[in-house]
């Protein structure tokens, strides 16, 4: 009898072991499959007018002249320091970059020129795959694809699209870790497919109406503020300085006629002791009382240069200060300053 129990334990242990390693067998064999994106959110730039889709739950990295889509936080945390640090450990996933340059800023003034530049940055760090025909925004152009290899286990697979159209050159970029790359090869796809580009504009016969402020109004929009600024200035968002929570500046044609704006901590104190603190370095030669969406703000007028009028603004709301600042050309002042009263009228404060 005791044989029996004996030999019955040890068939079922032997059966137990054979279906663990046929599960651990079937586990090692199953392919990684391809992502299932149940739902599409569509961006459009608020000033240059571009558009594309991207899957709901992905991280938006928008810049002024460029927007980065991750498909996790911790996946762009990876993208961000593994050039720095080939070690930096995350999860596998992907990134996709679409941007434009102008001809004058890309340093280029041809589609040929501005692949040759792009394919000699790219080749510092990757390695580059055969050149061919690419499609972008309905523009044919150039596509490199290329692989960035950081050890034996980690690399990333990427290809970039190039075009141009209206003096701009235009790319996209899609990349992935390992086999996340070829996995949302269709993701990628959708989104190309998805890209619109901006319309051409006419260009001016009158060059003396490019130092003028367009009186047609377009808007900027985000988690801080909302305004309305001319449609032929371009905005910025430069690099945060201090304690500062945001900043962005509008210029066009002028480099001299701008708006800017920044946001820091009110650090609980009140308007007039804000203002009273910052007024004396703008040295003003006036100062009176005013409304930004419906809160108390004040104002000092000065003269930072000859011919050089300037306006800044303060106010305060949720323990934040709010600072506007108009810069313009004194004898251009009756076409500036109309229009940048119409974008301090215009500003919602978040």
């Amino acid at each position: 009898m005791r044989h029996c129990v004996k030999s019955l334990f040890s068939n079922t242990a032997l059966i137990a072991a054979c279906t663990l390693a046929a599960l651990a067998v079937s586990s090692c064999n199953k392919k990684p499959q391809p992502p299932v994106i149940k739902e599409w959110t569509l961006y459009q730039d608020p000033f240059y007018g571009f558009e594309l889709q991207y899957p709901k739950d992905w991280l938006v990295n928008a810049e002024a002249n460029r927007i980065r889509l991750y498909s996790s936080q911790e996946v762009a945390t990876r993208f961000y320091n593994i050039y720095a640090d080939p070690t930096a450990q995350g999860p596998d996933g992907v990134e996709v970059t679409f941007g434009f340059q102008k001809f004058k800023d890309a340093g280029a003034t041809s589609l040929d020129s501005f692949v040759v530049n792009a394919k000699n940055d790219m080749a510092n760090y990757s390695q580059l795959g055969q050149e061919q025909p690419g499609m972008l925004g309905g523009e044919t152009g150039v596509e490199v694809p290329y692989k960035t290899k950081f050890s034996s286990k980690v690399s990333i697979y990427g290809r970039r699209t190039m075009v141009t159209r209206d003096s701009v050159f235009f790319y996209v970029n899609f990349a992935g870790f390992n086999d996340e790359y070829q996995l949302y090869d269709a993701v990628f796809d959708t989104i190309l497919a998805s890209i619109k580009l901006p319309k051409m504009r006419t260009s001016k016969t009158n060059a003396a109406d490019e130092t003028k402020p367009s009186q047609t109004l377009t808007t900027f929009s985000n988690n801080y503020i909302e305004m309305k600024y001319p449609d032929n200035f371009e905005y910025k968002l430069p690099a945060k300085q201090g304690d500062q929570i945001f900043a962005i500046s509008f210029a066009g044609y002028r480099q001299d006629c701008t708006i800017e704006l920044d946001i820091r901590s009110a650090n609980k104190w009140g308007l007039d002791k804000i203002f009273d603190g910052n007024k004396g370095m703008f040295k003003p030669k006036s100062t009176g009382d005013a409304t930004i969406d419906g809160n108390a703000a004040k104002y000092l007028t000065a003269s930072p240069a000859p011919k050089i009028s300037r306006r800044v603004y303060f106010t305060v709301k949720n323990n934040q200060v709010y600072r506007v600042i108009f810069t313009w050309y004194q004898p251009m002042q009756n076409d500036y300053w109309p229009i940048f009263e119409k974008s301090l009228n215009s500003l919602k404060l978040k």
